[in-house]
């Protein structure tokens, strides 16, 4: 009889000690989600700041160039390309790269990812497209450039326009490996969140 008592006390102990343990790791598991997904927005983050100071610096560029063209009667067109290059791809880097920050933060992880995974195809062709563009801007710039030399009325502007050709040459290559390192950085970041993402959900 003594055993009997003993034994179903055991099992009872055993029993509450094993639901101790689950609620332990039910609330591990709880916490780690949460760090997760705090990780996973924080990782998203620098994205949105990227594109603020990318469209922060428009009006800049577009200030430093005005009195460059007018120095060297580039063509108001050329510029004009140029303005709305710039603000189309900062428009659609924000469309493109949206995503609720409360979706990461408590939503449905499933959702969430198909999102990601729409970012990145939609990044990709909005770079492959946006690269297309530059280049013949880079070209068309080029162009100009070169008919203006020789134009000019003073040896230094002349010169000034040999050394833009040589400086656009140099920067526009520098440029395109610039946009192609924050791209690839940008598609990583998605990558190691729907990794997050799988992670959580296994």
């Amino acid at each position: 009889m003594d055993n009997n008592i003993n034994n179903d006390l055991q099992l009872q102990e055993m029993r509450q000690q094993m639901t101790e343990l689950k609620q332990q790791l039910d609330r591990q598991q709880i916490v780690n989600e949460q760090l997760l997904r705090q990780s996973m927005t924080s990782k998203m983050s620098w994205i949105k700041r990227y594109i603020w100071v990318e469209a922060a610096m428009i009006p800049v560029l577009l200030l430093i160039l005005a009195p460059i063209h007018a120095m060297l009667g580039l063509s108001w067109w050329l510029y004009g390309f140029l303005a709305v290059m710039l603000v189309v791809d900062v428009a659609a880097d924000f469309r493109i790269n949206r995503i609720d920050r409360n979706q990461l933060l408590s939503g449905n992880l499933v959702e969430a990812s198909r999102q990601l995974t729409q970012m990145k195809k939609h990044r990709a062709w909005a770079f492959a497209l946006g690269m297309v563009v530059v280049i013949i801007w880079i070209v068309w710039f080029l162009i100009e450039l070169k008919n203006c030399q020789g134009m000019q009325d003073s040896d230094f502007l002349n010169g000034f326009a040999q050394g833009g050709i040589v400086g656009g040459i140099i920067g526009g290559v520098i440029g395109l490996i610039v946009a192609w390192i924050i791209y690839s950085k940008m598609q990583r970041t998605n990558d190691e969140v729907i990794r997050s993402i799988d992670q959580l959900q296994s």
